[in-house]
């Protein structure tokens, strides 16, 4: 091939090697490259990040993978996991811990994404299909989560990804279908579900080609596995394999040092609890499937509404001598209702959105409606008290993981009464017994 002028062959090589190296590239790794979610790629200094924690390295998780038997031919994927935060953090999770019990191999989840508005609070208007799908870095430090498998399971393989493909030996399982009693607590005896699951496999998938592998689509599964199954070690932590991505977890560092300066309170972020600080709660004013399951729950009433939750928070706030509130809700229109009727109770209302200014409001601005959420999850678990809902998988999600934060045992067990509960760092309004036995189904 004739060159121009002036350009010599090796450079040219070189060239045509890079091209080739880059179309390589964006051809085999696209699925988690180049998404409309690249705002989310850097990583905050450790120095500067309230919320990192180190892999997971747990003994008791290898002793339990330890004790499984493997099968190098079954693969699990675990593409079905939408919903709020709570809602896809429990069912990656339980994701994980079928998976372990099977003795599969795990592809990399993914999350459905949710295409949400401003409306969608008061509405409760879900359109799960259409958006589309990412990988789990859209809410979660994928590099955690793989390096922590590798340390606390090394038996699991993790696979990168797998396409959608019919095949004889692939099928879809909910995996609570092999059970036939599912109270609100959950499986009644996790033990037994492997060998569920195994005589289900030789009863629907096919023998052969025993050359392709067995693969098990995982529809999600919420609140079904009760973490006391496990050692109280193993729950503990468990929970701890998902972090969230680096750049939600910035955004939350911020958040906390921008109330810190505007409020004139010194706050030592590397603390687990904040104190003194600032009173945290969850304003849910969608009447939607928090539980996910109607037939086993009803939404409790009053406390699906505006009027109750923010009587409950401020008179709970002032009682606490708490003057700041730091509240988290979709609806904009309810945070600044409840600003104004604070004025009355001395106790000044801020969020997000008022406390992130310029560059970091500008990215929080691009993080849609999920992504959001995680900023509040985080900022929540420090305060110095917090109340949610019993509705709300969000509200158990914050309550459970900040009764475990720190080394104080006397905070730790919730106790339920009169549809209120507590365990001296967090309160639920609006909770029924059920709600209570559910919970137990939700990892720290």
């Amino acid at each position: 091939m004739q060159l121009p002028a002036g350009i010599n062959r090796r450079y040219a090589f070189f060239l045509s090697l890079t091209l080739i190296f880059l179309w390589l590239w964006v051809a085999f790794d696209r699925p988690t490259k180049f998404t409309s979610f690249t705002y989310l790629s850097h990583r905050p200094n450790p120095a500067t990040d309230a919320f990192d924690f180190p892999v997971v390295d747990e003994q008791a998780i290898r002793d339990v993978c330890a004790a499984t038997e493997w099968n190098a031919s079954l693969v699990f994927t675990c593409d079905n996991n939408h919903g709020g935060v709570g809602h896809v953090r429990n069912s990656i999770l339980n994701c994980v811990r079928y998976a372990i019990a099977a003795g599969a191999s795990l592809v990399l989840p993914n999350i459905a994404l949710r295409d949400m508005d401003e409306d969608d609070e008061i509405t409760g208007l879900n359109r799960r299909h259409g958006p589309g799908r990412r990988g789990m870095e859209y809410m979660f430090d994928k590099q955690h989560f793989v390096e922590s498998l590798k340390k606390s399971c090394p038996q699991m393989k993790i696979i990168k990804e797998m396409d959608s493909f019919y095949s004889e030996r692939r099928r879809a399982l909910l995996p609570e279908n092999l059970v036939t009693n599912l109270p609100a607590s959950g499986l009644e005896h996790p033990a037994q579900w492997p060998d569920l699951f195994h005589t289900w496999v030789q009863k629907h998938i096919s023998p052969t080609p025993l050359s392709e592998p067995i693969i098990i689509d995982l529809e999600q599964s919420f609140l079904t596995y009760p973490t006391s199954s496990d050692s109280p070690a193993f729950a503990h932590s468990f929970g701890s394999l998902l972090k969230p991505h680096p750049a939600i977890r910035a955004l939350a560092t911020s958040t906390l040092k921008a109330l810190s300066t505007w409020y004139d309170i010194p706050l030592n972020l590397t603390s687990p609890i904040l104190t003194p600080s600032f009173f945290g709660a969850h304003l849910k004013t969608t009447p939607n499937e928090i539980f996910s399951n109607k037939k086993r729950h009803e939404v409790a009433e009053p406390f699906t509404h505006y009027t109750a939750q923010a009587t409950a928070y401020l008179e709970h706030a002032s009682a606490s001598h708490l003057s700041i509130l730091y509240i988290a809700s979709g609806n904009l229109s309810s945070i600044l209702l409840l600003q104004h009727q604070a004025s009355g109770f001395n106790i000044d209302v801020t969020h997000k959105f008022e406390l992130l200014k310029n560059s970091e409001r500008e990215a929080l601005e691009k993080l849609k409606w999920d992504q959001r959420a995680v900023v509040d999850f985080l900022v929540l678990s420090k305060a110095q008290e917090f109340a949610g809902v019993g509705h709300s998988s969000f509200s158990w999600n914050v309550a459970l993981k900040r009764e475990f934060a720190g080394e104080e045992a006397e905070v730790r067990g919730g106790k339920w009464e009169d549809g209120v509960w507590r365990d001296g760092r967090s309160t639920l309004y609006g909770v029924r017994e059920s709600y209570v036995g559910s919970a137990g189904c939700l990892w720290e």
